[in-house]
């Protein structure tokens, strides 16, 4: 943008009078005012490496009415620094022997407007600057006028050149006592404005090094991320030399981990972060000090145990995973591709499946195991071909071994929809679908990765798969509630709504842990799971301002067919309690429970009314309520005889 300061000069050109005995102080300061330059705030100088010189024409006004001399000054760092932080920009001075400017000050007669000054700037030596500089930093060149305490105006360099980078980052799942993953670079350069890998400019042959003060980066990755990973001792890898010939289209290199340390103690369990830089000089291109993350976690090996696998620790499922044919061919069927993200990915799945257990309810750690060396392709056929995938492709299922199979749907079919748990299965296995549409390979990296909500909504559908129902099926607006006109909100969990929050802000309720730690390993039916933990009783209490009722009329309204209207029950008590069979009250038909678990209703209002003086109070019953009572009673602390669900309504 360009910003010209006439109405300033203006305005002190009438405040000034001059005379010929001034010192250089007092001309300096007159000429500060009066002298500016044609053009101030961020100007881009924009060049190339391989320009000889690069040439900035530079306006200097005058303003004043008579002759006066300035200095065309640099702005200090501190000065520049200023700047930064008024603007957000991080920008260092230009080195010097970069450039040259044709004058460090400007004298006008008093018929001279205005004169042109010429910055240079020298590429071939910024390069070799640039080069030189581990910091990679963003140059400029700040210009003002005499005294003038700001910098009026900043020459922002955008130089283009090559620039060896390395690609991606890295994950060690380690399962062997040596993992061993190769690491690639490529040099990018800027083509028509944007970055394009070129051919390596010649050999290449520098070291890979652990980056500066990594125990300080750690922590401000940690707290970016909100991760807990520990620095990877240096006895636990070797880092190889990136090499490269001239012409070929990358640079690799190899990283080494061991589970055995040099030391010969084992690297104990956990999670580890190696962050890693390219380290030297090349006379040919820059190098890039960008971070490649290397993140290690060091855990037992469970590839090889069965189904229902349960040490008292760990609870361990094994995951098929299967993708469509599209999405597949859309990545250039690079397999790789996807093994190496969904081995990232699950790992966090199972990171935040057990980090949702934030009261300590949960009595097993639970692992997740993906199949990564046999990951099913499968083809559209119908709408319904993605919810059947575990059906049509039985034969590549072990069902000895896999309880789960996990679809991942990256292309969408015209009649296709969501996603979510259920669809044909054979015998003990379950079926999650993602749906990750997408429009191109930049979409697909997108959705697989972590950025995305994919690893949310997956430990959303695995607590279906671990026996738990929707809470937020229990939601009443109230505007569909015709009889008190009040709304009810469920509790807050990892079934609500609130599934996509990040993992420090949500949890499972204890109500959903209740009901993990009572499934267990084994294969379970949610139906089932609410129909056999259900509390046996219903037990209302009325009171009246406090005190006993003598007699109530009580009433329970089903949330049906999208509305509380009608009353499903209705009973007539005498004195102040009534306690009916839980099940005949919330399954829809006589035994339900047995033939059809999974009809049975989600929510009542309860409503109360006083014999004596005709008032009305009301509560709302959750299924999963009177469920958690169940739950307390016959798994959590097993006790005997019926489990009776409690609750009391006071009439005011």
């Amino acid at each position: 943008m360009k910003y010209y300061n006439y109405l300033l000069c203006a305005i002190l050109s009438c405040l000034v009078t001059f005379a010929s005995g001034c010192n250089d102080d007092d001309n300096d300061k007159k000429a500060a005012g009066l002298i500016c330059f044609g053009e101030s705030g961020h100007i881009t100088a924009k060049f190339s490496y391989t320009d000889e010189d690069a040439e900035f024409k530079i306006n200097v006004l005058n303003k004043g009415m008579g002759a006066l001399t300035a200095p065309i000054t640099i702005c200090t760092q501190d000065e520049l620094n200023e700047y930064n932080q008024k603007y957000s920009t991080d920008y260092s001075l230009l080195p010097e022997g970069t450039y040259e400017l044709s004058e460090t000050s400007v004298s006008f007669t008093s018929a001279e407007k205005s004169k042109e000054i010429t910055l240079t700037i020298y590429p071939k030596k910024l390069f070799d600057a640039i080069r030189n500089d581990a910091a990679g930093k963003e140059y400029a060149l700040p210009l003002k006028v005499g005294s003038q305490s700001v910098c009026e105006t900043i020459y922002v360099v955008e130089i283009t050149y090559p620039e060896l980078r390395l690609e991606g980052s890295t994950y060690f799942r380690m399962s062997k006592d040596e993992e061993i993953r190769e690491i690639e670079a490529r040099t990018y350069e800027e083509v028509y404005g944007s970055l394009k890998a070129t051919p390596n400019k010649g050999d290449v042959d520098m070291p890979l090094a652990l980056v500066e003060n990594a125990e300080e980066w750690l922590k401000k990755y940690n707290q970016t991320y909100e991760t807990d990973y520990k620095l990877l001792p240096s006895t636990a890898y070797e880092l190889g030399r990136m090499t490269g010939k001239e012409g070929e289209e990358k640079c690799t290199t190899s990283v080494k981990i061991k589970r055995t340390l040099s030391t010969g103690a084992p690297l104990e369990f956990g999670k580890y972060i190696l962050p890693v830089q390219l380290s030297g000089v090349d006379s040919r291109i820059a190098v890039s000090r960008e971070v490649h993350v290397i993140t290690v976690t060091n855990s037992n090996n469970y590839e090889d145990t069965g189904r229902d696998y349960d040490d008292g620790t760990n609870i361990v499922y094994h995951v098929k995973l299967a993708i469509d044919e599209e999405g597949y061919k859309m990545m250039n069927e690079d397999m790789e591709f996807f093994k190496n993200n969904f081995e990232i990915q699950w790992e966090e799945i199972n990171t935040r499946f057990n980090a949702l257990d934030k009261k300590g309810i949960l009595k097993r750690n639970y692992i997740f195991v993906p199949d990564l060396e046999n990951i099913i392709v499968f083809k559209y056929v119908n709408k319904d071909s993605n919810w059947d995938v575990a059906y049509n492709y039985a034969n590549q299922i072990d069902t000895d071994k896999f309880q789960l199979v996990v679809t991942y749907d990256f292309f969408k079919q015209e009649d296709e929809g969501g996603g979510g748990y259920g669809g044909r299965t054979p015998k003990g296995v379950d079926h999650i679908k993602v749906t990750c549409y997408s429009e191109n390979t930049d979409g697909i990296r997108h959705m697989i990765g972590l950025a995305s909500l994919t690893e949310e909504s997956i430990v959303h559908e695995l607590g279906h798969f671990r026996g738990l129902i929707d809470t937020y099926w229990c939601e009443v607006p109230a505007s569909k509630n015709k009889v008190n006109n009040k709304g009810f909100q469920p509790e807050r969990g990892n079934m609500m709504g609130a599934c996509y929050q990040p993992t420090h802000l949500i949890e499972w309720s204890e109500y959903e842990m209740y009901v993990i730690n009572a499934t267990g390993a084994p294969q379970c039916s949610i139906s089932k799971t609410v129909a056999d933990y259900f509390a046996d009783n219903v037990q209302i209490n009325v009171t009246e301002d406090g005190q006993l009722s003598e007699g109530f009329t009580l009433k329970f309204y089903p949330f049906e067919n999208d509305k509380i209207e009608k009353a499903k029950y209705t009973y007539q008590v005498t004195g102040s309690q009534q306690t009916v069979d839980a099940k005949r009250l919330f399954w829809v038909s006589e035994e339900g429970w047995i033939n059809n678990p999974g009809n049975y209703y989600k929510i009542f209002l309860v409503e109360a009314m006083s014999n004596k003086t005709g008032k009305k109070a009301y509560l709302f019953l959750p299924v999963y309520d009177v469920h958690r009572q169940g739950l307390l009673d016959k798994s959590e602390n097993k006790i005997s005889g019926t489990s009776t669900f409690k609750t009391t309504i006071d009439i005011k």
